[in-house]
């Protein structure tokens, strides 16, 4: 699959599976991730770790109070079985193709970029202030290579959802930004009241999702996949610029 363009073939084998030979990196990363999860629980899981997970979690507290490492490490450490699992397994599912479009140097800078815009946006909008619970996941970084994967290739079709990459990246992106500034506790004229209705149809366990870190995560993607399909100088491009110049001196 060529940058931008349309993905051959159909299918889950051809959309997911096939790439994940290719994973090596994602693979890596993800087994980092379980791999520690297996050792907090192995010592007694995040309730006997608060300390660590206060120091290594993300909260505006911490960052403010000299953590200034927090926007990176929080990525590494998870809440549950189910989240490391979550994460780890997308990883190697967006991983696998984006390493494929362009390297695995390439797809771990986006990754990290990912971990930590995604950490600033959620210090940006992180509610309830100092109080606000701490942030651990990968998420960030997961958002940042789908979208990445949706800008490089947008007319790909991004299983399950019947959607072109372009629209399902956009979507995501526009929605987790919108979720994270109807957070009630963010007092947002419009978007809190919107919030509260959510709150008050049954849905106030949204507001615990790191919405403003996929948000930020899916941006460090976005903007990657733009910067890598931006317009690129040829060497005609420069004589014609350099003839250009030539005649008006």
């Amino acid at each position: 699959m060529g940058a931008g363009g349309k993905m051959a073939g159909g299918g889950l084998t051809e959309a997911v599976a096939r790439p994940l030979g290719s994973a090596r990196v994602s693979y890596a990363v993800a087994a980092v991730l379980v791999g520690i999860w297996v050792a907090v629980e192995a010592l007694g899981g995040p309730d006997a770790l608060e300390s660590i997970y206060r120091t290594l979690g993300l909260s505006r507290r911490g960052f403010f109070s000299g953590f200034v490492w927090e926007p990176l490490t929080y990525a590494f450490f998870h809440g549950s079985w189910l989240h490391v699992a979550a994460n780890a397994g997308l990883l190697v599912m967006f991983g696998g193709r984006v390493e494929r479009i362009l390297g695995w140097l390439a797809a771990l800078r986006i990754l990290f970029g990912g971990f930590v815009l995604g950490g600033l946006f959620h210090l940006l909008l992180a509610p309830d202030g100092g109080d606000a619970a701490v942030l651990v996941g990968a998420s960030g970084g997961v958002m940042a290579w789908l979208l990445a994967l949706t800008t490089l290739s947008p007319e790909s079709r991004m299983w399950p959802l019947p959607l072109s990459g372009r629209n399902a990246g956009l979507g995501l992106l526009i929605g987790s930004g919108l979720l994270a500034l109807c957070h009630p506790a963010l007092g947002i004229p419009g978007f809190s009241w919107l919030g509260r209705m959510a709150v008050g149809a049954g849905l106030g366990s949204m507001a615990g999702i790191g919405h403003a870190c996929h948000f930020g995560g899916g941006l460090a993607g976005w903007v990657a996949g733009r910067w890598i399909l931006r317009p690129r100088l040829t060497k005609d491009d420069l004589a014609r610029a350099r003839r250009r110049r030539e005649r008006g001196g």
